[in-house]
């Protein structure tokens, strides 16, 4: 007889054989045999040479990126709920299997949680104790603060994802993700120093989570939503894998009505040629992009957390390491604008690609560029290098433009 504790156990089992299947495609035995297991060989020796002697590379590394580290961590992943398309034709009449469900589900997502958790935490051990300061008690309560931290945040996601939409969205996201870097960085200080304010604030944290934990298991009319999302979390490494093959197709996206940006469609260049055409078209695409827009964001602000977190010494490196990562990444954005079906109905010259694709990555990377380069500027109190800044990002801007246009393949 079927009971929904099995029901649940059935479609655990099935999830798990459906990612052994997924890992079995990219790691048959020739891949294990000859990368994946002298892999591992290697990093256990390296891990135990981490406990014997502290790494001298381990000296550039301030506290600060290894809090960043965790807080990614626990921003990652999201509270699964096993719930299927074919529910709605007989769990959706009985409430008590959904429910159920529902609390299975959560259970099974602490649990998992607290593993892999407690496997960032044995990673980072000797770091944390040989090198930080912590000691082994500080070390468990911190695996107990990541912990309750991880599933409060996919918790809170969850919620926001049903409470907000679209840009809105993302924004009460960005604010939420920058107090949260906010409380753990005081919490984790609070920990080497007063350990009393750290209790207040676990303990602060645990009930938040309990009242969370309480609203998604009485949260209704969340049976479509809660579908979608674990589709894309059971398919998160199948489409990563797909991704690293290029075989992925990414899902074509609405057209917006009115355009966020350029919604008269002013031109962009006085100069009418073949290859301002390409470049404008480029640039209009991906402006009125939202979700690459964020990308660019996104990537933008991890590097300005990187840039804060290391020490001033390395700020102009780190801007130029940065400034080249970006190009990279917008180059990315031209393959896509360049291939667009639309595009490609026009019969474009070789090499008015080529100088438009150099034209297009200058002008997408400098704005990113420029802000990096007032953040490295302020950081430093370099004030001779700020009056600098604009003429020697779009120098630099453009010869390492240059460079990727003629080492990509434009064709």
């Amino acid at each position: 007889m079927m009971t929904v504790t099995r029901l649940f156990f059935q479609r655990l089992i099935s999830d798990w054989k459906y990612q052994y299947q997924v890992w079995k495609t990219a790691v048959d035995w020739i891949v294990a045999l000859y990368i994946v297991i002298p892999f591992l060989a290697i990093f256990i020796s390296v891990y135990v040479s981490w406990w014997r002697a502290v790494p001298e590379w381990l000296i550039y590394i301030p506290l600060n990126m290894l809090l960043g580290i965790i807080l990614v961590f626990a921003w990652s992943g999201t509270i699964r709920i096993f719930v299927e398309d074919a529910d709605q034709l007989f769990l959706l009449q009985r409430k008590a299997w959904i429910s159920r469900i529902i609390k299975d589900s959560l259970s099974y997502s602490l649990i998992y949680n607290l593993v892999v958790t407690s496997l960032l935490l044995i990673l980072l051990a000797p770091f944390l104790l040989m090198h930080y300061g912590f000691t082994m008690v500080d070390i468990i309560w911190l695996t107990v603060f990541v912990f309750v931290l991880k599933n409060s945040i996919g918790l809170a996601k969850q919620l926001l994802e049903l409470r907000f939409k679209g840009w809105s969205q993302r924004i009460v996201r960005w604010v939420m993700f920058i107090l949260t870097g906010v409380y753990v960085r005081a919490s984790l200080a609070v920990l080497l120093s007063r350990l009393g304010l750290f209790y207040l604030a676990l303990s602060i944290l645990i009930g938040l989570l309990g009242i969370l934990l309480y609203r998604r298991m009485k949260l209704r009319g969340t049976f479509f939503e809660d579908i979608a999302r674990e589709q894309t979390a059971k398919l998160r490494l199948a489409k990563f894998m797909l991704q690293a093959l290029r075989t992925y197709v990414k899902k074509p996206r609405s057209a917006r009505k009115r355009p966020l940006l350029f919604r008269k469609s002013n031109l962009l260049f006085k100069v009418r040629n073949p290859v301002n055409g390409l470049v404008e078209m480029c640039l209009k695409s991906e402006l009125r992009n939202d979700k690459d827009v964020m990308f660019y964001l996104k990537m933008l602000g991890v590097s300005i957390f990187f840039i804060i977190v290391f020490p001033p010494n390395y700020g102009w490196l780190l801007w130029f390491v940065f400034s080249i990562m970006i190009t990279n990444f917008v180059y990315l954005f031209w393959q896509e604008a360049i291939k667009d079906p639309f595009v490609c109905l026009f019969p474009w010259l070789p090499e008015t690609k080529i100088v438009a694709m150099r034209k297009a990555i200058f002008f997408m990377a400098l704005p990113g560029q420029l802000i990096l380069g007032v953040v490295v500027a302020i950081k430093t109190h370099s004030w001779l290098g700020a009056l600098g800044l604009v003429p020697i990002t779009i120098l630099i801007g453009y010869y390492v433009a240059k460079i990727v246009s003629l080492t990509k393949d434009c064709s």
